[in-house]
C-alpha cells in the first residue's frame, strides 16, 4: 500500500506467544511495530500518550482485564484482542473491537485480522470505547455486529437485510425498529426500503425530477435510491449544500 504503515502494538504477558505476534507483525510491510507491554499496567503507562493505530491485545492478563485498559486509553484506532478462551468475545465486539482472535494463532488468522483492520482503514473507520453493535438472531445463531462493520440495511418484507462488509444477515425485526436504535450520527434513513452507514457513501448523485441516489463504497459499489422526504436531511449531514 501506498499510504504509511500501521503503528503496531503488541500486549501480551507469555514470552512464546509475544514472541510469535513479533515475528506475525514483521511479516507485513503495512504494519510498523511501535511497542510491547507484558501487563495492563505496563500497558496503560505505555499507550495513555501514544498514538496507536493498531493494537493487538491479550484479554487475559495477570493484573487486570484487556477491556479494562481501553478504558485508560484514547489513543488507539484499532483492537484485536487475543485470548486463549472465546468467554469475553461478545464483550470484546460490545467495546469496538475490530477482530477476536483464539490462541494459538495461526499465521493465516492473524493476516485475516490485519486484513480486517486494512479494510476499516481505507473506509476510515475507527475504534470507539464503549460503542455498541448490533445484537441479532439468525436462526440459532445471535451475532453482535460492529456498527463499523455495517454498510446499510433494507427492509424486505416483514424482515430486515443487515449487509455487513463480511457477509449479509437477515433479521426478523423491522427495518423501522433498527432505525429507532441505530445511533443518528452514524445512520441515515434515505428511503422508505434503506437505512446507510454514512461513512461509506461515496457520493451522492442529483438526478432529473429532483430524486438522488447514494453511491456506496463497499465492494459490490452499492446504489440506492434516496427517496425525497429524506434527501434534505442526508445533505445536511453529509455537508452538501
Amino acid at each position: 500500500m501506498n499510504e504509511e504503515s500501521l503503528s503496531t502494538f503488541i500486549v501480551e504477558d507469555e514470552l512464546p506467544a509475544r514472541e510469535l505476534m513479533v515475528d506475525y507483525v514483521l511479516t507485513r510491510p503495512e504494519l510498523r511495530l511501535d511497542g510491547m507491554a507484558r501487563d495492563g499496567q505496563e500497558a496503560i503507562e505505555k499507550l495513555k500518550d501514544r498514538n496507536v493505530d493498531l493494537l493487538f491485545l491479550d484479554i487475559q492478563l495477570p493484573d487486570c482485564n484487556g477491556i479494562e485498559i481501553l478504558d485508560q486509553v484514547s489513543r488507539v484506532h484499532h483492537v484485536v484482542f487475543t485470548t486463549a478462551h472465546d468467554s469475553h468475545a461478545i464483550r470484546a465486539f460490545e467495546v469496538g473491537a475490530v477482530d477476536y482472535v483464539l490462541k494459538p494463532i495461526a499465521i493465516e488468522r492473524f493476516n485475516q485480522a490485519v486484513d480486517r483492520v486494512l479494510e476499516l482503514r481505507d473506509h476510515r473507520q475507527f475504534f470507539r470505547p464503549s460503542r455498541l453493535g448490533l445484537s441479532i438472531k439468525e436462526g440459532e445463531n445471535h451475532y453482535l455486529l460492529p456498527y463499523q462493520e455495517i454498510v446499510y440495511l433494507s427492509s424486505n418484507r416483514k424482515h430486515t437485510i443487515l449487509h455487513t462488509l463480511r457477509k449479509d444477515h437477515e433479521s426478523a425485526r423491522l427495518l423501522k425498529e433498527f432505525e429507532e436504535s441505530l445511533p443518528p450520527e452514524l445512520f441515515q434513513r434515505i428511503h422508505k426500503q434503506h437505512i446507510v452507514n454514512l461513512s461509506f457513501i461515496s457520493h451522492i448523485q442529483h438526478l432529473i425530477g429532483g430524486r438522488y441516489e447514494a453511491f456506496l463504497k463497499d465492494e459490490d459499489e452499492t446504489t440506492l435510491p434516496v427517496g425525497r422526504q429524506f434527501a434534505d436531511s442526508l445533505k445536511q449531514k453529509l455537508n452538501i449544500k
